[in-house]
């Protein structure tokens, strides 16, 4: 189940009501592209945002996440993320029926996470000794610090690697060091979490 790879496509006729049609057609044109190819991309989102949906996930306004956000103490945002990370994470890749793996914990995160739920969004860089993810978002610092909770959670109990992350309140930098290269010293801040 990986989004990258080429796929077949195959003719289909579907009877939709009028009104979702007209929705839809809406939205393409608002998009530039055609009602195919936005309703391709509505069902590949839905395809993997289901198993999110198991878990309990719901819609709110960004802003009122974040005003709710702001009421938790950081302790206990940071307990919350790790927690995901290392339990929610693992359950949402079994449930996709993937063993969790470097390669589908990135699938999460650039694709899931980022493109299809909207938590941030995600720049990947390969270098020669390591791989960095930056998070870009507007949901203030506890968010950051949830998701640095959810990184270390993820990258340590799941994938057994040690990671550095750093973070500010409209972003997280994960960098991950390719095998057999030893992280440099943390800046003042920056955390090293070890497995």
């Amino acid at each position: 189940m990986l989004l990258n790879r080429k796929r077949k496509t195959v003719g289909r006729s579907f009877r939709i009501d009028e009104e979702w049609l007209n929705v839809l057609t809406e939205e393409a044109e608002k998009q530039g592209v055609s009602v195919n190819s936005l309703l391709n991309r509505l069902l590949q989102q839905y395809a993997y945002l289901r198993y999110m949906l198991r878990y309990g996930a719901i819609t709110v306004t960004s802003k009122g996440f974040s005003g709710i956000l702001e009421c938790c103490p950081e302790d206990k945002v940071r307990e919350n993320g790790r927690n995901a990370g290392s339990t929610i994470t693992r359950d949402i890749l079994l449930t996709m029926g993937v063993t969790p793996n470097y390669s589908f914990v990135i699938l999460l995160v650039k694709k899931i996470l980022s493109e299809f739920a909207g938590w941030f969004e995600c720049d990947h860089h390969i270098k020669r000794d390591k791989e960095i993810l930056h998070l870009r978002h507007d949901l203030g610092i506890k968010w950051s610090i949830y998701l640095s909770g959810v990184a270390s959670g993820t990258f340590e109990s799941i994938l057994n690697k040690e990671v550095t992350i750093e973070f500010s309140a409209s972003s997280v930098t994960i960098t991950i060091p390719k095998q057999n290269n030893s992280l440099t010293p943390p800046s003042n801040n920056q955390k090293t979490l070890k497995p």
